[in-house]
């Protein structure tokens, strides 16, 4: 008679003597003892070992169906008794011993997985917070106050930079509370959204966001959509206080 060689224990009978094949390896008992799986030994360990019955299948690669069967009595033997034993921690002969003195395989090791990165990017956006700092101006905040992934508007721009926005001068082309995107490298050209800074003496960092219609040597000459009272749409922002001028090239709104 062929030996077929199987995972789980496997029984021939030879006058009086059942020969075990087990992962090719022949063991031998006496045919009048029957051994099967000690259900209290696998619920204790499974207990002992913080698992449900849905964990452990799982790790086993097996049903919860079968688990239940084994502690319940109703299965006495399966082929995933290495597996089994293997997610608890134990050996196999401690849960049947006809697996005596054979070890538990070593689970197969998980994949390393590279870390997954934030799908928006790196929050390296500088975001300032703005206060209302007289008709039609703002006070910008020295430091930035948020950190954003960076919009597609100014992806590799070196210094782009973000700002929210105060008061009702361009609205609606810009709203309170929308952040204006600013890439400080472009050149100054017509008909363009720009956020203009005053020199100052004592830090302040002062500022007016204004679209361009054309500039001189002497002036920046703007629109603001909603001029202050007494204040006319068109007017002109002198270069000897008013010396920078960065452009906007998009909006976000936080909300």
């Amino acid at each position: 008679m062929g030996l077929s060689f199987l995972h789980a224990p496997f029984y021939h009978d030879y006058g009086g003597f059942q020969l075990l094949l087990l992962w090719g390896l022949p063991h031998y008992r006496n045919s009048s003892v029957r051994c099967m799986i000690n259900r209290e030994a696998l619920i204790q360990a499974r207990e002992k070992k913080g698992l449900s019955q849905p964990a452990l299948a799982k790790l086993a690669g097996c049903s919860q169906q079968l688990i239940g069967a084994l502690e319940a009595g109703t299965n006495k033997s399966t082929k995933f008794l290495p597996k089994i034993a293997s997610a608890l921690g134990v050996d196999p002969g401690a849960l049947d011993s006809d697996w005596s003195g054979i070890q538990a395989p070593e689970p197969a090791p998980r994949p390393v997985l590279p870390p997954v990165g934030d799908p928006y990017g790196p929050k390296d956006f500088a975001i300032y917070s703005a206060a209302e700092g007289g008709p039609g101006e703002v006070l910008r905040s020295v430091e930035p106050v948020d950190w954003w992934p960076r919009p597609i508007e100014v992806q590799r721009v070196t210094g782009a930079y973000g700002m929210y926005i105060v008061g009702n001068s361009m609205a609606p082309e810009f709203e309170p509370g929308h952040v204006a995107v600013i890439n400080p490298n472009l050149p100054h050209v017509a008909d363009k959204p720009y956020i203009f800074y005053a020199q100052t003496e004592d830090g302040t960092v002062r500022a007016t966001v204004k679209r361009l219609r054309r500039q001189t040597a002497e002036a920046w000459h703007v629109t603001a959509h909603n001029p202050a009272p007494g204040q006319k749409g068109d007017f002109a922002l002198s270069k000897n206080l008013w010396k920078v001028a960065h452009r906007i090239v998009g909006r976000q709104d936080p909300s």
